[in-house]
């Protein structure tokens, strides 16, 4: 069996396992800014509740009243805008990025698991590769997901200069901006590396399929 695995084809047969092995920790950076949004969210409306209870107005001196921050565009101590029903407009973004990050891992490994498949098609995100095989899948799906981690990157990023602050009751206190800083910098350095690791997986894929369905037309012939 060892034997059988050293050839002409070690070398690329082990390049090809790290990529794969690659793309699984690559997953990490994804799971980062998911407990980003997932932290911001709780912070969000746990201290808007505490702050404004249940005002959702437009008028920005009851906020500034309320939260004693006059001049900020955002509700003290989260980033949640001073505007009509603001508090609800940042949970749905929140959430809205749960299943961006949540589609991008699974288009980091579609190639792996079928769920993962049928969840981006329940999200009419299959790209390119749909139910044909991989033989025809277009590497564009790749830079497609690449750029959607980009924006993941910003939006993300962007929480890092709003008013979130650490909540000073929790021991030891959760620096949310700055977690969202490592998250994007880690994302943000793993992506260029992610995108070459999966078009070596796919063109490994599309290597194998075109091999077996040669085999099968010369055992029809």
């Amino acid at each position: 069996m060892a034997l059988s695995f050293v050839g002409p084809s070690m070398f690329p047969r082990i390049f090809l396992f790290l990529c794969k092995v690659w793309v699984v920790v690559a997953l990490g950076a994804l799971v980062m800014p998911l407990a980003v949004w997932i932290m911001i969210f709780i912070q969000n409306t746990q201290t808007f509740a505490d702050t404004m209870g249940h005002y959702m107005g437009n008028d920005q001196r009851v906020y500034d009243q309320v939260d004693n921050s006059p001049g900020s565009g955002y509700v003290s101590d989260t980033n949640i805008p001073k505007h009509l029903a603001g508090v609800i407009f940042a949970a749905a973004f929140d959430v809205g990025m749960w299943v961006l990050i949540l589609i991008s891992i699974a288009a980091d490994l579609f190639w792996k698991f079928d769920l993962l498949k049928r969840f981006l098609e329940a999200f009419w995100a299959a790209g390119l590769y749909d139910e044909r095989k991989f033989v025809e899948i277009e590497f564009f799906f790749v830079i497609a997901n690449a750029f959607l981690k980009l924006f993941i990157v910003a939006a993300t990023g962007a929480q890092t200069y709003t008013g979130l602050v650490p909540d000073l009751n929790d021991s030891p206190p959760v620096d949310t901006p700055l977690f969202c800083l490592y998250a994007v910098m880690i994302l943000l350095c793993s992506i260029p590396l992610t995108v070459i690791a999966l078009m070596f997986i796919l063109h490994g894929k599309k290597m194998r399929e075109y091999k077996d369905e040669l085999a099968a037309a010369e055992g029809k012939a």
